[in-house]
């Protein structure tokens, strides 16, 4: 073999593991939507997996009804795992964050984990996922809010002590994009929310609800402060998206076209590609977008 093709091979070598690395990150990136309804994983299980399928969607967070028959969740969870899309468990309530309906997540925690130990390796749910929420409720505009972050931090403490054994489940949470300008406490100094969350995450879902990219105060202004806090923790996050009639038109892509909508997530996949905390896309929800591509 000649010199110069030496040569040639020996590059050829050095350049493989870097095409692998990034042809690795393009593919573990995330497509994620919700689905709240589980009825529906009962009655049109096919149809949810086909448009996720056919919309790159690969990971889906799925409501848990505590009450449905497991047999749904198991044919849905088959199903959707043999079209390469996984599921992570969904709950939360703004009363999930009170001494007295804490022992919700204890049950939520729970009822994936007996899940888990009766479904097939098939069958089996690969995350979890909170959507709590407790600043919807009014009294976190009063006097009364610090008490409300210290019981929606003791029921995340909560969350992740439950979880801490299940290695196998990747744990997250929806978080609202202002998160990083409230402080745990009001010591000076104090952490904001977002990284106190991100820390104890394996990743977060920024609900950064605007309708542009690139604008000022759209999507990715709002997240640029949680992104940069994710690339120094090592923890990942996946930037959400509106797609349900809102109040305020600015916060959703309701009335924009499928082209449109793809668009902007190119911009914010081209923007945050290069960040080592940047995981993907997540559209809410699967019942707005789906009748947002049907009309």
């Amino acid at each position: 073999m000649s010199l110069k093709k030496r040569m040639a091979v020996v590059l050829l070598l050095l350049l493989v593991p870097v095409l692998l690395y990034y042809l690795n990150v393009a593919h573990t990136n995330v497509k994620a939507t919700w689905v709240w309804d589980s009825t529906e994983i009962a009655q049109d299980s096919d149809e949810i997996v086909s448009f996720a399928d056919q919309n790159g969607v690969n990971l889906i967070y799925l409501y848990i009804n505590p009450k449905q028959d497991y047999n749904d969740y198991r044919t849905f969870v088959k199903k959707a795992r043999e079209s390469g899309i996984a599921v992570h468990a969904l709950g939360g309530d703004p009363s999930w964050s009170t001494d007295e309906e804490r022992h919700r997540i204890t049950e939520f925690v729970t009822w994936v984990s007996n899940y888990n130990e009766m479904a097939s390796k098939r069958e089996q749910i690969t995350g979890i996922h909170l959507d709590v929420e407790p600043y919807n409720q009014q009294a976190w505009n009063t006097d009364q809010r610090q008490a409300i972050i210290d019981g929606w931090l003791e029921s995340m403490e909560h969350f992740v002590t439950l979880t801490g054994e299940m290695t196998s489940l990747d744990t997250g949470a929806d978080l609202p994009f202002w998160l990083d300008e409230i402080p745990v406490s009001q010591q000076p100094n104090a952490q904001s929310m977002s990284e106190w969350f991100m820390e104890r995450l394996d990743h977060v879902t920024l609900m950064a609800y605007r309708n542009t990219a690139d604008s000022d105060g759209g999507i990715l202004d709002v997240i640029e402060e949680e992104v940069q806090t994710a690339n120094e923790l090592g923890k990942k996050v996946v930037v959400g998206i509106e797609t349900n009639e809102m109040p305020d038109k600015y916060t959703t892509f309701h009335d924009t076209d499928t082209y449109y909508k793809k668009e902007q997530l190119a911009l914010v996949e081209n923007n945050l590609g290069g960040h080592p905390s940047y995981y993907g896309v997540a559209i809410h929800d699967y019942a707005a977008w789906s009748r947002s591509i049907d009309s």
